[in-house]
């Protein structure tokens, strides 16, 4: 597995853990989970950075899938569903160097194994929306 893929895992676990706590920092969260999926340096930049951008424009992220998310409330989606639309979006939106089908696939790559049966289709269809207005 590529560094890049183990840097999303990272920043998925962190906004999970965020999300539930909700008495932490990223800052507090980042160090124990970029060592546990072994991030080289290079890898961690890309992580830290990712989720930076994700957790400063939460607001904005959620504004913009609730869009996309026909008949959903945000709130209900499930977290891990949640989380991989947002740092999906956060990567389409602040890492223009990265090709929108490499973002969109890694985030259904992420939902088949973290989400349930259906997450990757959902990813999927919701990414592939976002992406045309980005």
């Amino acid at each position: 597995m590529g560094q890049r893929r183990r840097a999303r895992e990272t920043v998925l676990e962190c906004l999970y853990i965020y999300e539930i706590r909700g008495d932490v920092t990223i800052e507090e969260i980042f160090p124990f989970s970029s060592d546990r999926h072994e991030l080289d340096d290079e890898g961690a930049q890309f992580a830290m950075a990712l989720l930076e951008k994700t957790t400063n424009n939460l607001d904005e992220l959620d504004k913009i899938i609730a869009k996309h998310v026909d008949n959903w409330d945000l709130q209900r989606l499930a977290i891990i569903d949640k989380n991989i639309l947002r740092l999906g979006m956060a990567e389409l939106s602040y890492f223009p160097e990265i090709p929108k089908k490499v973002t969109i696939d890694e985030a259904i790559e992420l939902a088949k194994i973290y989400g349930s049966a259906d997450s990757g289709r959902f990813v999927n269809g919701v990414l592939d929306a976002l992406s045309k207005d980005v």
